[in-house]
């Protein structure tokens, strides 16, 4: 089929599993995924897609890319563009919102700032973002690669076969039911985790100054910077690394799709996604004892290094110097300090090697 061009219209015949790629600077870019193997695009404002892109189409293949054309005729892409559901799909944007439907071949996105909507997706997503929202309602099976540096995150989910989510800073809320080969882990700088999982599931938190909370019955283990819980049999690990911020685990029921046999999403009886009492996991004589080992630091210039020291780390992992494991290790490695029972010279000598140690890199 020979590509059919309008003014503000595409249409080529893509191939039912074929190659899409778009990339823009700014703008607004609308995916859906459709039956068939015919790809089609359209200027939402009727201006003249030769004029905003440059267009490569081949047999099983098709490429944009922003023209600096645009800049002569009056601003930024708005198109919506569907394609066949199974097509690979690679998206780059500077900046401007995304808007995704239906698609369930593998799909690769990354952006620089703006806010992701994500609806009835399927296969592998793999997601960066510098700093916007991301919001993913996914239908059936998915594997999700998630990389953000600000910004919050809501993952609504049939089944995840697997999950991995880097982020520096923002709120993490996931619902779903995690069942595949893995890897399933959360590393987080700084923000809450909230989870409404559907079946059996093992959490294991490796944390400085965050705890888990559990609305769910489960056994719980408590220990110096770490923390888990079972429910269930156990099933699959779900491994959290937090430097600071809180993992909240709520109940969950199934709800039936948006699409009829399009999978299951999962929501809480309430809401997952909106905030709850907190609450306080029993008291626990060992956890007791462990909190109250605790170095206290009550010298105020004792204090005012230790506060200095742990700032200097958590700089160097936001500017990317260190890892969360990394900083994860120091930090541990700084609460654990001197026996307390040492001199005040000895705490003051412990916390600016720490210090130095972090300025060195």
């Amino acid at each position: 089929m020979s590509p059919t061009t309008t003014r503000s219209l595409l249409e080529h015949r893509l191939g039912a599993e074929g190659l899409f790629t778009i990339r823009v600077r700014h703008g607004e870019v609308r995916l859906r995924g459709v039956d068939g193997d015919s790809m089609v695009i359209r200027e939402r404002r009727g201006r003249d897609l030769g004029d905003l892109f440059d267009i490569e189409l081949a047999d099983g293949s098709a490429s944009l890319g922003e023209s600096l054309g645009n800049k002569r005729h009056g601003g930024s892409p708005d198109v919506e563009i569907d394609l066949p559901r199974r097509a690979t799909v690679v998206v780059e944007t500077s900046n401007g919102d995304l808007e995704v439907d239906d698609l369930t071949g593998d799909q690769r996105y990354r952006t620089a700032s703006g806010d992701l909507r994500f609806r009835g997706v399927e296969g592998r997503l793999s997601i960066e973002v510098h700093s916007g929202d991301v919001d993913i309602t996914a239908a059936g099976e998915a594997d999700v690669n998630l990389r953000t540096l600000s910004g919050d995150v809501e993952l609504r989910a049939g089944t995840l076969r697997s999950l991995r989510v880097n982020s520096t800073s923002g709120d993490l809320k996931a619902a779903g039911r995690l069942a595949g080969p893995g890897p399933f882990s959360i590393e987080s700088v700084s923000g809450d985790v909230l989870l409404a999982p559907a079946g059996d599931l093992r959490i294991e938190l490796q944390t400085v100054s965050g705890d888990l909370h559990s609305d769910i019955e489960g056994v719980m283990d408590h220990g110096r910077g770490r923390r888990s819980i079972a429910i269930g049999s156990g099933g699959p690990l779900l491994s959290v690394r937090s430097t600071s911020g809180d993992v909240r685990v709520v109940q969950a029921v199934p709800v039936n799709g948006t699409k009829a046999g399009r999978g299951l999403r999962f929501e809480s009886k309430e809401d997952p996604f909106v905030d709850a009492p907190e609450v306080v996991a029993a008291s626990d004589p060992e956890t007791d004892a462990n909190a109250e080992a605790e170095p206290p630091h009550t010298n105020g210039a004792i204090a005012a290094a230790y506060d200095d020291a742990r700032m200097r780390i958590l700089r160097s992992l936001e500017r990317g110097e260190i890892d969360v494991a990394e900083a994860t290790r120091r930090l541990e490695a700084l609460d654990a300090g001197p026996d307390t029972e040492g001199s005040e010279d000895a705490d003051t000598e412990t916390v600016a090697f720490s210090t130095d140690e972090d300025a060195r890199g």
